[in-house]
């Protein structure tokens, strides 16, 4: 009689999708500065879309999503891929981020 040992299957690490808009500074009309639209990021499955290179962002972008990754909230998480994103329904600039997570913070505590 043959056994047959499962064989497991690592996890996928967690990605998210964040949006970011493009929106002039308040204090400094002449800036543009990037909020995001979805802060909590919507859960994804899978490798997610193929994004063209990160270094065709514009720097600024690149200086939000550094605060954003130095926050708490995604300690632990790397940008996967970001390019820029078209909705017709809306007016103005967006980008889409994808985001994965690289460490569990609750591991990192301990």
């Amino acid at each position: 009689m043959t056994t047959t040992i499962p064989t497991h299957q690592p996890q996928q690490p967690a990605k998210r999708l964040l949006i970011f808009q493009e929106t002039k500074d308040v204090t400094n009309k002449n800036e543009s500065i990037y909020q995001p639209v979805n802060a909590a990021g919507l859960p994804i499955s899978g490798s997610g879309p193929q994004m063209p290179s990160m270094l065709d962002l514009p720097l600024r972008l690149l200086k939000a999503l550094t605060e954003l990754l130095n926050h708490n909230k995604f300690k632990g998480w790397a940008l996967l891929g970001a390019a820029p994103y078209h909705d017709v329904s809306e007016e103005g600039k967006f980008f889409a981020v994808i985001l994965e997570q690289i460490r569990d913070p609750v591991s990192e505590k301990k």
